[in-house]
């Protein structure tokens, strides 16, 4: 039976072997080689077009939360009655603690009776009008994700050294055609977070 402080040696050793092997130039014994020229470039860190690939998804990924938060506050903003008929957001002045509009929730209470109108039908309604205006001004900023795809797509085939395949005359990555990155479509944002 080992005791703590053997285990300890043991394992304080084998992280000094596996430091200095990290670090090493010599040969690895593994079953494929790995020039010096190739573990002096490992040294640098990732080639520049995987940091580019990755910044890229990285900015996909925000714009997209960023729509998901913005959709969800157009659904709370509809449920409060803050949209006007073009679709615009009405921040109002009188808020109480909670950061409530007592007597807009009210008067638009009145309103919906006075109209015998449904207000699960007016929320909708009113949602509807301030998504599509919010897709249609391109307020989530599409348009500046599209600038930085298309130059995204211009520099990363050079850059990642992509084939070219003879017969296609197309780039390769990874064995299959490269496809380009574009930004969503109006159609593809309206699947993904469609009206109610």
């Amino acid at each position: 039976m080992t005791t703590r402080r053997e285990a300890h040696k043991r394992e304080a050793r084998s992280a000094r072997i596996g430091e200095t092997r990290a670090l090493s130039l010599d040969s690895y014994s593994f079953n494929f080689s790995v020039s010096t020229a190739e573990r002096v470039r490992a040294y640098g860190g990732p080639p520049a077009h995987v940091l580019r690939l990755r910044a890229m998804e990285d900015e996909q990924e925000r714009y997209y939360c960023d729509l998901s938060e913005r959709y969800e506050a157009l659904w709370l903003a509809a449920a409060a009655g803050s949209i006007d008929e073009q679709g615009r957001e009405v921040r109002q002045t009188l808020l109480n603690a909670e950061g409530r509009d007592r007597l807009g929730e009210l008067q638009r209470a009145r309103r919906l009776f006075r109209e015998r109108r449904d207000e699960e039908l007016e929320r909708c309604e009113a949602f509807n009008r301030g998504w599509l205006r919010h897709l249609d001004l391109d307020y989530s900023g599409c348009a500046r994700l599209g600038a930085r795809m298309q130059v995204f797509n211009e520099v990363f085939p050079i850059e990642a050294d992509l084939p070219i395949d003879p017969k296609s005359g197309e780039y390769m990555w990874m064995g299959k055609p490269w496809q380009p990155l574009e930004p969503p479509s109006r159609h593809e944002l309206l699947e993904r977070y469609p009206l109610r």
